[in-house]
């Protein structure tokens, strides 16, 4: 795989609370290892371990735990040299709880962030559009939107429209968190910005409804073909995906069937499975393939990022 993709958003912290304590308060403990998560370094992780060329893009601060994730990232053969390190600063923090069926629900410290002013200085902003210019594609998140500032998303925007220019791909995975963002209105206006730039859209259906109140995955598809997305692949939870590439009629790719004990990162690796398959030349039903095994093995597992012994072997080639 030659294609080079640059990554964008945050990553943070990571700790889960015991599922077996939610009904006594006062003994409710945390597990006592820590990790590290994010939807975006979630995809990126994952499809360095398939075999894709992959730079992780965002900011942290100039502690020692800024440094260890640093160090994890790095050993999984993830590209840190446009990581901002940021001084006085700490990284974001999350907590994971998991009910009995597998889906969780998550409590964020992540205000003073340092990914949060990732693009705020023009001088900085402009030397990393210069180095991202180099790749061959840019993958970014509605939450890696949702986290800048109005003034860094603008300037994001203005340099993807160059990049795409340039035959630059852009890559989009809609992932809609309603905190993150101030009002439904203005979350429309920067989906529809980014998606009119964008070649591959991974949105999820039910983030689709909540945000625009589509009727039907009819009603999503359209409003995609109709800012001129060239490839859609619309998740479905445990339904699977339909993909549609090229205004033709979407292709419902079932997922595999497993039970769930933490959902944890399942559409990031379903991401990064069908990513890393269509970069190296496969076609999207043969990615989504590939996408829902690596999905289906990951939210068999605790956490966001799954043992590289616990990984899945990849399907061959269509």
């Amino acid at each position: 795989m030659h294609k080079r993709i640059a990554v964008i958003g945050e990553c943070m912290l990571e700790m889960n609370l015991d599922s077996d304590c939610r009904s006594h308060h006062s003994e409710r403990r945390l597990n006592a290892g820590l990790s590290f998560g994010g939807d975006t370094l979630n995809t990126a992780l994952y499809m360095s371990r398939l075999g894709a060329s992959v730079d992780y893009v965002t900011a942290l601060g100039d502690d020692h735990l800024s440094d260890w994730m640093i160090r994890q990232w790095q050993a999984e053969g993830i590209g840190c040299d446009l990581v901002k390190r940021e001084a006085n600063a700490t990284p974001g923090l999350y907590l994971i709880e998991t009910d009995a069926s597998g889906e969780r629900t998550f409590h964020y410290w992540r205000d003073r962030a340092p990914a949060k002013r990732l693009l705020d200085s023009p001088q900085a902003a402009k030397q990393l559009f210069a180095q991202l210019a180099q790749f061959d594609a840019v993958y970014l998140s509605g939450i890696s939107l949702a986290i800048l500032s109005p003034y860094g998303r603008e300037c994001l925007f203005d340099f993807l429209a160059e990049f795409r220019q340039g035959g630059g791909q852009v890559i989009f995975d809609g992932n809609y968190r309603p905190r993150l963002w101030g009002s439904e209105t203005l979350t429309r206006k920067a989906y529809e910005q980014i998606l009119r730039l964008t070649d591959i859209a991974l949105p999820t259906f039910e983030d689709e409804q909540l945000l625009f109140a589509d009727e039907d995955t009819d009603a999503a598809l359209a409003r995609f073909q109709e800012w001129g997305v060239g490839e859609v692949v619309l998740k479905l939870g445990g339904d699977g995906c339909l993909v549609v590439q090229h205004n033709r009629d979407p292709q419902l790719v079932p997922a595999n069937k497993v039970v769930p004990v933490d959902t944890t990162a399942a559409g990031d690796s379903f991401n990064a499975g069908y990513l890393a398959s269509r970069l190296s030349g496969d076609n999207p039903e043969t990615a989504a393939k590939n996408g829902h095994l690596l999905a289906s093995t990951v939210i068999q597992h605790r956490g966001a990022i799954i043992a590289q012994s616990a990984m899945p072997e990849t399907l061959q080639d269509a």
